[in-house]
């Protein structure tokens, strides 16, 4: 079976879908990988990958521009511009023909929920099936399983997702076959370019020193990249305790970052910032002992490349979703109520999650894993000034990327809420029993009873019941105006879950289940409608109960 994956994300995600190409490759088939061209690079880190078809996306936009400008008609008003879209089409239509040509597909699979990726699936499958994100032959959106339909809404709702983006990448694409710990290791960068770094680096570095830290300073967006003076500071000590050489990576647009840091640190350090390609930071990365950074493509490099992680998630990130896909990786996020924020939304805060972690805090886990080979909570002096939520990352027992608190937060409600959401999403997306002895176990500190029902999941109930009610009504009078009524009450049982943060994570899950069956065909009978709603109606009483005594 040789299957075409298609994945238009940036190079962290990218990254992450390693997981989901080794599960397909597992189970038997060839997988040719469709990336952003920018980005063909960091595909060919990619193990199992039969071919890269890089999208001419440069070439695609540049033919959606408007033409030249032309001269002003007799008239006195400008032309309208015309678009050379026509160019763009034919550019799409040489890139499906090569990429026949080059490797004829029996099915494609999309991992990237937007509409042109969904649009370009449709294109180049033509009359093969699809899975994933694509649309179906009318233009209408389809999520190619119940896994899918979770991962689209859990994008839009990122501070209740339960899962890791690489297992959720797996599950897309592999479904039921993606059993057991997900692979994530990437092709090691070649001997002679680990050679030409080793020298380069023992060349720069003091004192003839060949023992490196490594520290990304960069991040997708400031507010989620830790302060330069923190990392300068951590650098110092580094330098000082444990006679490692700081070594500072990023992109050509980080340079200044770079800069920063030097007029900052009071120590020698390596300065790599935008002076490697790729393969040049793999093999950097290969030749530290650790990496220290923010959520970042980097961080997701360095794990697939066996390297430890020190890591650390401000503003929207947060490591339950985005978190390394390797076990014992350490993972810091800011210990405040608001933290992860949501969105689209500025801070109200004037951002001082980048300042709760101080270097004191990275230092002492650092050196802990340095000298003993595993991290230990920091004690002290080093603890002074650092709110710190502190987790280690580990692979459940059914094989899913789950992190482990040890700095005693797995009894916070946001964690606990996260716990039940994981255990109840993943019986009901498995079609699993969500009652009785073989239902999902919930966490201790979860509570047990009715006391405490939000008013949004109180309306929601409600509105499901009366749904239900309404569903069973038409189908005793063969239709009518009880019929007519369905669409307002499912709207206003959506919107119920839609408008609390801590339910909005179910509402994409609502519409798949009431409008698609088991095997993801549309609801057409009553009687189809009436079982969705009472297994979904059983998943939020579930998960209202489990959770009705957290704060």
């Amino acid at each position: 079976m040789n299957t075409l994956l298609v994945n238009l994300t940036r190079f962290g995600d990218l990254l992450q879908s390693r997981a989901a190409i080794a599960d397909l490759a597992r189970n038997g088939h060839r997988v040719a990988l469709v990336c952003l061209e920018n980005f063909a690079s960091a595909a060919e880190l990619l193990p199992d990958t039969a071919h890269i078809a890089p999208l001419p996306s440069a070439v695609l936009s540049a033919g959606l521009a408007s033409e030249q400008t032309y001269p002003i008609r007799g008239d006195g008003q400008l032309p309208l511009p015309r678009k050379q879209w026509h160019k763009s089409l034919a550019a799409l239509g040489g890139f499906r023909a090569g990429l026949e040509d080059a490797f004829p597909f029996d099915r494609i699979c999309n991992l990237t929920p937007g509409l042109a990726a969904r649009l370009l699936t449709r294109y180049l499958a033509g009359t093969r099936p699809c899975s994933g994100f694509f649309v179906d032959e009318h233009g209408f959106g389809v999520n190619g399983n119940s896994w899918a339909a979770f991962f689209m809404g859990s994008s839009l709702e990122r501070g209740l997702s339960p899962f890791n983006v690489a297992d959720l990448f797996r599950k897309t694409a592999a479904g039921d076959s993606a059993t057991g710990p997900g692979v994530a290791s990437l092709l090691e960068p070649g001997e002679a370019v680990l050679n030409a770094v080793r020298e380069r680096l023992r060349k720069e570095a003091p004192d003839g020193k060949c023992s490196f830290i490594a520290l990304q300073l960069g991040a997708s967006d400031d507010r989620r990249r830790w302060p330069v003076e923190y990392f300068a500071a951590l650098g110092d000590i580094i330098q000082h305790r444990t006679g490692r050489v700081p070594l500072l990576l990023g992109s050509e647009a980080e340079r200044h970052l770079a800069a920063s840091y030097a007029a900052k640190a009071r120590h020698p350090h390596i300065n790599l910032c935008g002076r490697t390609d790729l393969r040049e930071l793999s093999a950097a990365l290969r030749l530290s002992e650790l990496l220290v950074g923010n959520d970042t493509g980097t961080m997701h490099l360095a794990a697939g490349l066996g390297v430890p992680v020190l890591a650390v998630f401000l503003a929207t990130a947060q490591p339950f979703d985005t978190g390394p896909y390797r076990e014992d990786c350490c993972c810091l996020e800011p210990d405040l109520p608001c933290h992860p924020c949501r969105f689209g939304k500025n801070c109200p805060h004037d951002l001082q999650c980048r300042y709760a972690l101080k270097p004191e805090f990275f230092a002492s886990l650092l050196i802990s894993r340095l000298h003993e080979g595993r991290w230990i909570l920091p004690e002290g002096e080093a603890v002074t000034g650092s709110a710190a939520r502190v987790w280690i990352t580990r692979f459940d027992a059914q094989g899913f990327m789950d992190v482990t608190s040890l700095s005693g937060h797995e009894k916070s409600s946001r964690a606990v809420r996260l716990s039940v959401l994981r255990r109840l999403i993943r019986a009901f997306l498995n079609e699993e029993d969500l009652d009785g002895e073989h239902g999902p176990a919930f966490p201790d500190s979860a509570a047990s009873g009715p006391q405490g029902k939000k008013d949004a999941g109180l309306r929601a109930a409600a509105l499901l019941e009366l749904l239900r009610q309404q569903a069973a009504l038409a189908l005793r009078q063969g239709g009518g105006a009880t019929l007519a009524r369905l669409p307002a009450t499912w709207r206003k049982a959506h919107d119920a879950l839609r408008s609390d943060p801590e339910l909005a994570a179910l509402a994409l899950l609502f519409v798949q289940t009431t409008q698609c069956g088991r095997a993801n065909e549309p609801v057409h009978e009553l009687t189809s409608l009436i079982r969705s709603v009472q297994r979904f109606s059983r998943l939020l009483d579930s998960y209202v109960r489990a959770t009705a005594m957290l704060t």
